[in-house]
């Protein structure tokens, strides 16, 4: 079923369209039946052109159209090579396809292959070397980020050393040329350079006519993601039919600091001024109540087109704002909450930065609730992964010497550094990739005869598994590689049983991935499966299932779950302090806080702590003023309330009953208890403190904690205090500086310190 928006992006076909598709507004089930219908009507399949973000998507996309046009979708046919199904990928897999078709008019081979993060790094960190550059005066990492900056921006080295105007910027502007040579003499792409490349290609007139004569109709999904280089690639395509229908949400543009620019879909109607907009403002996602205090928050912005997010579902439970003392609190109330739900997978906690998941993770350990980290150590940068990996791009590529660097020397064959330094210098010197060198090592003056012979026994290797790739696919071209090198005995001599049967696993989940496919041609199924690991991207990182979902809300974006609960609502972290002196940053992050709160369902929490541990200091950062802006009616408050108090080691949550259930916040009573422990002072102290956390918006701060140093003659046995990790204590021995301190909080026990500088305080 479609409603009257969805009909009209369905039904249009021709001229510029801009789909305006709010959060949770059925925008892939409109793309879907939008292709579906243009196919019905006679129009080509490969006429089409869907531009996505994220392999995921594409792969959703996919198969969705193939189930509307009732075409069976097999993961072991190369997409590119249908003609029965729209043309359907991610903007670098869609460059990687065109840039080998025509990237010998830029001086590299067909077969080039993608380098990766660690790749670029390691490249750079040798040109440093090689230039007798200090890395703390300019760390590599610096350096290939200003240079994909540039890339971003469709900068040329010569152009960026025209425009250096200080001594980093000349620095890098060497590096960046070198970095080119040296990627293009290894056949070698980076991630920036797909898009960057394929620019080049297509402002080639010949190649345009090309591609204007193979598509005719174009759709590009997230269009507010959009970067500079993308925005002009979609112009040259859609040029000369403009049959474009971009979709997107202004509201969701959140990743500037990628390069995307979010004036691309601003100035769609100035670009297209006849474009049709359509806007999909239905929500099906969302309660009402999340609905509408979204809508409030991102209406704060003043640059933003115009739609009302709305919705039929169910009015849905008050948000919650849940104060806490401090960092860790706000981490044990949390794990408290979630574990009275026995389905942990149907929960996520989102935060602005990654630092925050530190004291969450811990929380949710202590209650045994399972969890999942996006982004954490990802699978394809484990070292057993980027062996196998780095073995299966030499044989692709023999020009690839940053695989070949890694893996010369794993297993151990007592080629030493200086050794494939001289085979470096014979390869320089006469041209020659790395296969070619070997085949010559007698020649290699500058290498050692023991060298010499282990080199040769290493082309030798090669030289089978390169031969060996043209008749099996990838998956038996692995498991080969694996046995003829006896990498796993090799593992057995390197790491401790435990660590081995990990890492065991690991290839065969890597063994298991190649399987899919099987059924290609040999060197197409290297070729697409190398292909494929260059261009994962985060979101498609995030297919586990199990437990409750940790990640920062860039990561959020595009999943949703029945409960979500968002750490941190303070200025100076959400806000991030690095935007609050600008408006147009202060936007974004207004725009990343109305993504957090749509990636709910049902229930959304909203925590925030008054103090917060950084770098040595306790800080004390008003409530966001993303807080403020939600609609009081749609909220239910919680007030602080310590874990434990002096003398009474019981479990009870961090928060009172109703921080759960909805119920009972900045109740009087739960103040009381709250605040008596705060001041340690009287019923009446409490009570005032309660009064104003049950009927303003948050209670007044306590006053911020700093580490200083303490005079030891201020602290007697018997005296009460408070620490930064293990909560409240009394001092059970005194000597000089030293004392012992029986602590009552979850690290209970007795504990030495020197309390002239330990961070604590008297209660």
């Amino acid at each position: 079923m479609l409603n009257e928006s969805q009909k009209i992006a369905v039904q249009h076909t021709v001229g510029p369209m801009l789909i305006l598709a709010g959060a949770g507004a059925g925008k892939t089930h409109t793309l879907t039946e939008r292709v579906a219908r243009m196919v019905a009507d006679g129009i080509p399949a490969s006429k089409i052109l869907c531009v996505t973000f994220t392999n995921k998507a594409a792969k959703e996309m996919r198969e969705r159209i193939g189930k509307k046009l009732g075409i069976e979708i097999a993961d072991k046919v190369n997409p590119y090579r249908r003609s029965d199904l729209p043309l359907v990928g991610t903007f670098h897999s869609m460059g990687v396809y065109f840039l080998r078709l025509f990237i010998e008019r830029l001086g590299y081979d067909k077969d080039f292959v993608i380098f990766d993060e660690d790749d670029k790094i390691r490249t750079i960190k040798g040109i440093l070397e090689d230039k007798k550059i200090d890395d703390k005066e300019l760390p590599a990492r610096q350096a290939a980020s200003m240079i994909s900056g540039a890339k971003n921006e469709g900068i040329s080295p010569d152009a960026y050393r025209r425009s250096a105007d200080n001594y980093v910027k000349s620095l890098v502007a060497d590096i960046y040329g070198e970095y080119e040579k040296r990627t293009k003499s290894m056949n070698a792409l980076d991630f920036d350079d797909i898009l960057l490349k394929l620019l080049l290609i297509l402002e080639n007139p010949d190649v345009l006519e090309y591609f204007h004569g193979r598509f005719e109709y174009f759709m590009v999904d997230e269009y507010q993601d959009t970067n500079d280089i993308q925005y002009r690639i979609v112009k040259l395509l859609a040029g000369k039919t403009r049959n474009l229908a971009v979709v997107g949400d202004d509201w969701q543009g959140i990743y500037s600091w990628r390069g995307a620019n979010i004036k691309n879909i601003l100035s769609f109607e100035r670009d297209y001024p006849d474009a049709t907009v359509v806007k999909l403002e239905q929500n099906y996602r969302s309660t009402k109540k999340i609905i509408e205090a979204a809508n409030a928050v991102v209406k704060c912005n003043r640059e933003a087109l115009d739609k009302t997010l709305w919705t039929d579902n169910e009015d849905g439970e008050p948000i919650s704002i849940v104060e806490s003392y401090d960092e860790k609190e706000e981490a044990r109330g949390i794990a408290e909450m979630i574990a009275e739900d026995k389905n942990s997978a149907d929960w996520a906690i989102l935060y602005r930065t990654n630092g925050q998941s530190r004291l969450i993770e811990e929380g949710l350990i202590r209650k045994n609730i399972p969890y999942r980290v996006f982004w954490g150590v990802k699978f394809y940068e484990r070292k057993e992964i980027k062996d196998v990996h780095s073995y299966l791009r030499l044989v692709f590529n023999p020009h690839d010497l940053v695989a070949f660097s890694r893996i010369v020397n794993v297993p151990s064959r007592k080629l030493w550094e200086k050794s494939v330094e001289g085979l470096r210098n014979f390869m320089n010197a006469n041209a020659l990739n790395f296969a070619e060198a070997i085949s010559r090592i007698d020649e290699a003056v500058e290498v050692w005869p023991a060298a010499k012979r282990a080199f040769s026994e290493f082309g030798s290797l090669y030289s089978g598994l390169e031969e060996l790739s043209r008749t099996v696919c990838v998956k038996d071209l692995m498991d080969a590689m694996i046995k003829r090198t006896r990498y796993e005995d090799y593992l057995r001599g390197e790491y401790s049983k435990e660590e081995v049967e990990g890492k065991l696993e690991n290839l065969k989940e890597f063994l298991n991935m190649a399987s899919r496919y099987d059924g290609l041609e040999p060197r197409e199924s290297l070729s697409l499966f190398l292909e494929d690991i260059a261009l994962i991207t985060d979101q498609d990182r995030s297919g586990e299932s199990g437990g409750v979902s940790l990640m920062t809300i860039h990561l959020a974006k595009g999943l949703e779950f029945p409960n979500v609960v968002i750490a941190g609502a303070e200025e100076g972290l959400f806000p991030h302090s690095r935007s609050l002196m600008e408006a147009k940053a202060i936007e974004e992050e207004r725009r990343l806080m109305y993504v957090a709160m749509t990636r709910a369902k049902k229930k959304l929490f909203i925590t925030r702590a008054r103090e917060r541990y950084t770098f040595g200091n306790y800080s004390a950062n008003p409530a966001s003023r993303f807080l403020k802006e939600i609609p009081e009616h749609l909220v239910v408050k919680a007030e602080p309330q310590p874990k434990y108090t002096f003398g009474s080691f019981g479990n009870s949550g961090g928060f009172n009953a109703g921080w759960y259930g909805g119920g009972g916040y900045g109740t009087k009573s739960a103040g009381t208890s709250a605040y008596s422990w705060l001041t340690g002072g009287t019923t009446g102290e409490s009570q005032a403190h309660s009064e104003i956390a049950g009927t303003g918006f948050s209670p007044a701060p306590a006053p911020a904690r700093h580490a200083v140093r303490h005079d030891p003659s201020d602290f007697h046995l018997g005296c009460r205090i408070r620490h930064a990790q293990f909560g409240e204590g009394v001092v059970v021995s005194l000597k000089d500086d030293i004392a012992e301190i029986a602590f009552s909080g979850p690290n209970r026990g007795i504990k030495k310190m020197n309390v002239r500088i330990a961070p604590v305080e008297k209660i």
